[in-house]
């Protein structure tokens, strides 16, 4: 049971998708930003499946390395993975972060 469980946390994005997301971040505040990095790299590392064994993965690594998560494209990057890893926990992030806008067009795109 537990297996299905994190199966459906899982979520596949495709190159548009992608795309879009990281459309809708460049308009993110860098307070909101930095509020919600280091959450968004918490939920990145507690992925377990090894969704994140790929380049995204190595980038957000390399990111996290030279201290360059709360930055624009750092964002991208981390909300990109955590969005794949489990996107319920993003949206109650982003929503607590009081991104609410962006949490609401980041829903309707998925």
């Amino acid at each position: 049971m537990e297996v299905i469980k994190l199966k459906a946390e899982v979520l596949t994005l495709t190159d548009e998708q992608i795309e879009k997301v990281y459309q809708l971040a460049s308009n993110v505040d860098m307070e909101v930003i930095e509020e919600v990095a280091p959450y968004l790299l918490d939920v990145c590392l507690n992925a377990e499946g090894g969704v994140l064994k790929n380049e995204l993965g190595r980038v957000i690594f390399h990111l996290q390395k030279t201290e360059r998560l709360g930055t624009r494209i750092g964002f991208e990057k981390l909300l990109d993975g955590a969005l794949r890893v489990n996107a319920k926990e993003v949206f109650k992030i982003l929503e607590n972060a009081e991104a609410g806008d962006f949490s609401k067009e980041i829903k309707a795109l998925l």
